[in-house]
């Protein structure tokens, strides 16, 4: 024990006096490295120095960077949330708007899909003027029709009841108080009449020019025209023995179908007649087209007049025509167009029954063509004389 004692304590005696000892000095090539090694060694502490404050700068620097740059993206951050709750307020508020401006085009074509045009009302006036018009017209037609039938029949209280030579005085006599022309006044047989009735009952201006007839004289002026045009005298009545013999009742069939033919002329007559005669109350656009129009009698008017300027107002006149611009939208447009074609349908209805009278007029004239060809003599079976 004491000797390993002894070996550790020599031990450690020399290991303190090595490192107590002088450091020997180091030669390179005969120089003293001292200078150069303590300079090196100061060179190192500084530029360790210099790069310690460097990197605590560079890292403080930093650390002011990141704060700075987290700041700011902090607030990128926030400013585009903002940006973007901005653009949803703007995209819902454009959705609203665009949301209140879809609903309120839509109420608006509701509105005018549903609004009554002031054309829609003025037509249908005009359309219940002329419709009203020909049922009057219709009416007095009728009325023509019947007193011309007893006249054509020979009917009692008629002129020719009394005889043909009665009816052609009583013609005569009625042209001479109204109608009397220059060579009948000069011959002193009737007074002259005024300029513009002289011989009236022979001039087709009197039925057809007027639109509608000013007052009763001017109608009854019509209707003898029209009397004179299709049947200025009736034929003599078939009385007593034109009735009761053979011959006079071979003649009533001819008779029959002559009052048939006169009765069919004198109904196309009466019904171009009546649409002349004053049988409506005018509506207040069609007064205002007759006045644009010239026309001074525009209180009543006829179915002629009022179908004239119901045409006319929409083809020529500017208050239609500045309406249908206006129109709001498609419908009122549409409406307008099936009223002109309702009233066209009106006009072809009334031309359809015009036309079924002229059918049975051009049947008369065939029939009376027929009749004309027919043999006048047909062979008589001979009696036999042989006795049984």
């Amino acid at each position: 024990m004491r000797a390993a004692r002894g070996i550790l304590l020599a031990s450690a005696c020399f290991a303190a006096g090595m490192m107590l000892a002088p450091r020997p000095a180091y030669a390179l090539f005969g120089i003293d490295e001292g200078p150069i090694i303590a300079a090196i060694t100061a060179l190192q502490s500084a530029m360790n120095s210099v790069v310690n404050t460097t990197k605590t700068v560079l890292n403080d620097s930093l650390g002011l960077i990141n704060g700075s740059l987290g700041n700011g993206f902090t607030q990128l951050s926030n400013y585009m949330k903002a940006q973007v709750g901005a653009q949803e307020q703007i995209a819902d508020a454009n959705n609203l708007v665009q949301a209140r401006l879809a609903r309120d085009v839509r109420n608006a074509q509701i509105r005018d899909d549903h609004a009554v045009n002031r054309q829609d009302c003025l037509n249908l006036e005009g359309g219940q003027s002329a419709v009203v018009a020909a049922h009057n017209a219709m009416a007095v037609a009728t009325a023509l029709d019947g007193a011309k039938d007893n006249r054509t029949h020979a009917a009692r209280d008629t002129p020719s009841w009394a005889g043909g030579g009665q009816a052609a005085q009583a013609n005569n006599t009625h042209h001479f108080s109204k109608y009397c022309d220059d060579a009948e006044a000069e011959a002193g047989i009737c007074s002259l009449a005024a300029a513009g009735v002289k011989a009236a009952d022979q001039n087709a201006s009197s039925l057809l020019t007027p639109p509608v007839y000013a007052d009763q004289t001017a109608i009854d002026r019509a209707n003898d025209y029209e009397t004179t045009l299709i049947q200025p005298v009736a034929p003599a009545a078939l009385r007593g023995s034109a009735l009761n013999t053979t011959e006079g009742q071979q003649g009533l069939p001819q008779r029959r179908g002559y009052n048939a033919a006169i009765s069919l002329a004198h109904k196309i007559g009466d019904d171009v007649l009546s649409w002349h005669t004053g049988t409506v109350t005018l509506s207040a656009a069609q007064k205002a087209e007759a006045q644009r129009e010239g026309i001074t009698q525009t209180d009543t008017g006829s179915q002629w007049e009022a179908t004239e300027l119901e045409v006319n107002r929409k083809y020529a006149g500017t208050d239609w025509q500045g309406d249908l611009q206006a129109m709001p939208g498609e419908k009122s447009v549409l409406i307008q167009i099936a009223l002109l074609d309702a009233q066209r349908n009106w006009l072809l209805w009334q031309q359809l029954k015009l036309d079924q009278t002229r059918a049975l007029a051009e049947a008369t004239r065939l029939s009376i063509t027929a009749e004309q060809r027919r043999p006048r003599t047909s062979p008589m079976p001979v009696p036999s004389t042989s006795s049984n």
